[in-house]
């Protein structure tokens, strides 16, 4: 019997995303009135999305997956500094790390998206000496 990697990144995907949702369960008041079938499907197509933008660690899905269900499908297009962040070399804690703080910014004060840009920013300036 031969296994293949793909299918080894198959079995670890469907492990992650188990546990994403038994975490979500958990932790978000809502995301248990959905239906599991719908759960696996966005947790699925969200998983997919954030390693489209090249995260490849669970906290960097985990991060974009959070900033989903939060802020819905469009949220990178409410700013060119996030648009520009997500697709940036940067190392990944980098860029998580600035995402989580611009989705931050954002759920406090869903208006202004100036604020979520500087919050960005900031992370990224204080985030320099871990690596270009």
């Amino acid at each position: 019997m031969e296994i293949r990697i793909e299918q080894m990144n198959e079995v670890a995907r469907a492990e992650f995303i188990e546990r994403l949702d038994a975490a979500l369960m958990r932790d978000l008041s809502d995301y248990y009135k959905i239906g599991r079938d719908q759960r696996r499907e966005f947790l699925a197509a969200a998983v997919e999305l954030a390693e489209n933008k090249g995260f490849k660690s669970e906290q960097g899905m985990a991060s974009y997956v959070l900033a989903l269900w939060y802020l819905d499908i469009d949220f990178e297009e409410k700013s060119t500094a996030l648009e520009t962040l997500l697709v940036s070399p940067l190392p990944e804690v980098r860029r998580v790390h600035a995402l989580n703080q611009w989705v931050e910014t954002v759920l406090g004060d869903p208006d202004n998206i100036a604020a979520a840009d500087e919050a960005l920013t900031k992370s990224l300036q204080l985030t320099e000496p871990w690596g270009n």
